[in-house]
């Protein structure tokens, strides 16, 4: 006998929020026991979430969240206000800082870049544009991978990043810096990143307290209605 849309439904949706609130990506065995969906069913609907593009593989065989479901969620009223707010707090950081700004979310191998800023809107030759991929050695993807998975199973180059939750390199044109703070979702994984670019030899650990402060307010912008109440408050 065929399940009803409903519970079909709600299956989907409960492999999705088990994948979202993980500190990384699961198993499918983990996806079940999260949901208390049999073994069988948990592998069903996630095979179906890959085929519409919800879900993707890794090499490892865990699974986490694509992109597909941000491109369908950003039509909603709550994530243009998510978009609109976090873009206001990049902006804000360009101003102060005078650096170039992005916020970036993993996918697949690389860091997806959602969302830009530049001083006084003006966008220099070559900066990073929304769309564009960060991968390699650029501060933003490394620090998103530094907490991909567990700190047992990364370089030390890595568990260093991770361990501080900053990242600072080289990337982009010639004589260009970046500096990476993560963003965790309400669970505490972390789940994007908040960049700011410049001219390489500028005193970047001045700018650390602005960029993690910027990062506190993107991430309460995005989850507010999920965090406690006492974080609330605290805002």
């Amino acid at each position: 006998m065929a399940e009803p849309r409903s519970s079909v439904a709600s299956r989907v949706l409960s492999v999705l929020g088990a994948i979202e609130r993980a500190r990384g990506p699961l198993q499918v065995s983990q996806i079940a026991e999260s949901t208390g969906l049999p073994l069988a069913t948990a592998w069903r609907m996630v095979r179906e979430l890959v085929e519409w593009g919800g879900v993707e593989q890794l090499d490892d065989g865990r699974y986490r969240i694509a992109t597909r479901v941000w491109a369908v969620g950003s039509s909603a009223p709550c994530v243009r206000r998510i978009q609109r707010d976090s873009s206001r707090l990049l902006r804000d950081l360009a101003a102060e800082t005078g650096r170039g700004v992005h916020l970036s979310v993993l996918d697949q191998d690389s860091a997806l870049v959602v969302s830009t800023a530049a001083p006084g809107g003006r966008v220099p030759p070559g900066a990073v544009q929304e769309g564009d991929r960060l991968t390699g050695d650029d501060p933003a993807a490394r620090l998103l991978a530094a907490f991909g998975g567990s700190a047992d199973d990364l370089p030390e180059p890595l568990r260093e990043i991770r361990r501080h939750g900053l990242s600072v390199g080289r990337t982009g044109p010639a004589g260009t810096t970046s500096m990476s703070v993560g963003i965790a979702n309400p669970a505490g994984a972390v789940v994007s990143a908040l960049t700011l670019t410049g001219p390489a030899g500028v005193a970047w650990q001045r700018l650390v307290p602005a960029l993690r402060e910027a990062g506190a307010a993107v991430r309460y912008s995005i989850y507010r209605e999920e965090l406690p109440a006492a974080e609330r408050r605290a805002r």
